[in-house]
């Protein structure tokens, strides 16, 4: 069971959330910040995912960062006062506890195929599929950041597109691992004495470009793989997504961009040999939910007032995703043509959220108004946009962005479920088969 009815006409979408901030501070800058929740406590991420589940959404998303940025300006003073990137835990140690607080909504930590060794990945997310009974979900990231490279001894963090054929070594050797252990090799036989067969379970002796691994796994073999979530926007990034990934996150301007990303996709997945159906492709939404179309415009324009924290908060950001110092350009000129080493999506995205020509300050404008990938309206607004947007697309999804405090979760749920299900576009209920098969239902 789905929760689809058969007399339902439009497709159901699937939806989740994206915390990216990650396991780090939570509601900073809002009225809101710090009633009734303490952001360094796990209770306040389990109060968030059990929102999650009872609202039908399929998946839960950790975002994460290795660094402290400095980039904007040479300093870390904005990153700092603003709470933008750092302080932030360590996702994996977040997952048990919120396992233990939901039974079928899909928990994706962020793990780096930059930083993380094979092995080491490979284990804990085994060790914690095991936890989970089919809910884990793993995010594979690059990591551009220079700064985070130095952490790991690195001078600075390798070209663009090698990065991608280090994280294909990575997810592949993960994978053997996982499958280092054939199928029926537990055997449990206490009469025998014998409680695995040891013909098969094998090493994978793996001696690749990037990582060289013996192998084999030494935990308990996996009845079901993590589901694998990935973001590429670059050519190179989106071929990695279509080769691998069963979620694919992606942003992208309008109906029109997401299609074509979609597409994209899909094709790249058909040339991979896949079932361009398994993967979900997923576009990342900021909603603010208003009273009225008169509320919705007058937030609107407060927002492009933009003030000093304003400016400093969202040139800081960019210039951390592109290891590009934004303070360095007059905001009321042009931007120059850019490119990056780092995330070339984001930086495209945030260059085409105006016009073409558009100033530096018209394209913070328009990111604060509700440009791209940031909704603000009515309860019937924003289903309108996720009902018309979804079947204009073709699927399959939308992946709802923000804080995990209590006055943003249900700021946005405790409003829009209701719609969605009316409308037959969200789930109402879940089958026994876990994330991967959720994934899978529609």
């Amino acid at each position: 069971m789905n929760g689809q009815s058969s007399s339902t006409l439009k497709p159901m979408l699937h939806f989740g959330w994206f915390v990216g901030h990650g396991f780090g501070v939570q509601g900073w800058g809002t009225p809101g910040y710090g009633l009734g929740y303490d952001w360094k406590k796990p209770a306040l991420y389990q109060d968030a995912v059990r929102a999650f589940e009872q609202s039908g959404l399929d998946l839960f998303i950790i975002e994460d960062s290795l660094t402290v940025p400095d980039t904007y300006g040479g300093s870390a003073e904005v990153s700092l006062a603003h709470a933008s990137f750092a302080p932030k835990h360590d996702p994996l140690a977040l997952v048990p506890y919120l396992l233990s607080a939901t039974e079928h909504l899909g928990i994706v930590p962020t793990v780096s195929a930059s930083f993380y060794p094979p092995f080491t990945a490979a284990r804990l997310l085994a060790t914690l599929q095991h936890f989970s009974e089919g809910q884990l979900g793993w995010n594979v990231v690059t990591s551009g950041s220079d700064l985070a490279a130095r952490n790991y001894g690195m001078d600075q963090q390798i070209e663009h597109d090698l990065r991608y054929e280090k994280a294909e070594e990575f997810v592949d050797v993960v994978r053997r691992l996982w499958r280092s252990w054939e199928p029926g090799a537990v055997l449990e036989d206490v009469s025998a004495g014998v409680f695995a067969d040891h013909t098969k379970v094998h090493p994978i002796n793996h001696d690749g470009e990037f990582f060289k691994v013996r192998g084999p796994l030494n935990t308990a073999p996996l009845p079901e793989e993590p589901v694998l979530v990935q973001a590429g926007a670059s050519p190179r990034g989106k071929a990695f997504a279509g080769g691998h990934a069963d979620v694919a996150i992606a942003l992208a301007r309008g109906v029109d961009g997401m299609k074509s990303y979609r597409d994209s996709i899909r094709a790249e997945a058909a040339k991979a040999g896949r079932n361009p159906d398994d993967v979900k492709v997923l576009f990342v939404l900021k909603p603010t939910v208003v009273g009225s179309p008169a509320e919705a415009e007058e937030l609107r324009a407060r927002r492009r007032e933009l003030t000093q924290r304003d400016i400093d908060s969202q040139l800081n950001s960019i210039s951390y995703l592109s290891v590009i110092d934004f303070k360095q350009f007059d905001l009321d000129a042009p931007l120059p043509e850019l490119s990056t080493n780092s995330n070339q999506g984001t930086l495209e995205h945030f260059a085409k959220a105006a016009p073409p020509g558009s100033t530096l300050r018209e394209i913070l404008q328009a990111r604060s108004g509700g440009a791209g990938d940031s909704i603000i309206g009515t309860v019937g607004e924003i289903a309108d946009y996720l009902e018309s947007t979804g079947s204009e697309v073709g699927g399959d999804g939308f992946l709802f962005s923000g804080f995990v405090d209590p006055v943003t979760v249900h700021g946005v749920l405790d409003k829009l479920t209701p719609e969605l299900r009316r409308r037959g576009l969200l789930r109402k209920s879940y089958g026994n088969g876990g994330f991967r098969q959720n994934l899978l239902d529609f």
